[in-house]
């Protein structure tokens, strides 16, 4: 059976999927915590990436060089940028890309990609947990999401942003990831529950929210888990 590979920013977006896994043991490498074990009868690897991209990759390719995974499920949480987005609807990736490195910077150097494609496997089983999980008065979306080193807090900002990237949301290691899976041939998707606005109001909004949505993202990456399974 295939090995998942599922990683978090923060502890408080794995915390459910650890209570739902069978630990066959924990271990760190380079100081990340990798978790191993299986969740619906899935063998499944759980990892915290702490923030920023380059935590993102450097854990990322331990994950995939350490435990040889066949996919790789970022779960976590992010700032609205689509104007129909609600708080606590689900960005699915479409791909990623990145909100602070200039397009024909990623478009001249290696590996001369603007975004990264996300699995059509995955995002198919991203819709139907979303569709199995999500009550009627919230939504999922498929669409870009755009990661950077800033927690992005201002409407200015994220005009600027919604102009040159058009994402569905902001955060601040899906791109890592997925540039690192693409590099290992390592098929990937982005989940995200959205926290915030991004916009002035962001951090007050966030702090009242991050609970809540973080569980939210983790109670669709169990899903897909379950119909992986089935």
């Amino acid at each position: 059976m295939k090995r998942v590979g599922i990683i978090s920013a923060m502890s408080i977006e794995m915390k459910l999927l650890l209570e739902n896994m069978i630990l066959e043991k924990e271990l760190k490498i380079c100081g990340f915590p990798f978790y191993v074990g299986a969740i619906n009868n899935v063998p499944v690897i759980l990892t915290t990436c702490s923030i920023g991209k380059v935590n993102a990759a450097c854990c990322t390719q331990l994950l995939i060089s350490n435990f040889n995974v066949d996919y790789i499920i970022n779960t976590g949480i992010a700032g609205g940028i689509f104007n129909q987005l609600k708080l606590k609807d689900i960005v699915i990736s479409s791909d990623v890309t990145y909100f602070d490195v200039r397009k024909i910077q990623m478009q001249t150097c290696y590996p001369h990609q603007e975004t990264f494609q996300a699995s059509e496997e995955l995002i198919s089983l991203s819709k139907k947990a979303c569709e199995a999980t999500l009550p009627d008065t919230q939504n999922y979306y498929v669409g870009r999401i755009a990661t950077g080193d800033n927690f992005i807090s201002s409407q200015s900002a994220k005009e600027k942003i919604m102009d040159e990237f058009s994402p569905y949301c902001v955060e601040m290691e899906g791109a890592a990831i997925g540039h690192v899976a693409y590099l290992n041939q390592v098929p990937f998707v982005v989940i995200r529950s959205i926290s915030d606005f991004a916009d002035d109001a962001a951090e007050s909004t966030y702090e009242e929210f991050e609970a809540i949505t973080s569980q939210q993202s983790a109670k669709i990456t169990l899903k897909i888990l379950e119909l992986h399974n089935n």
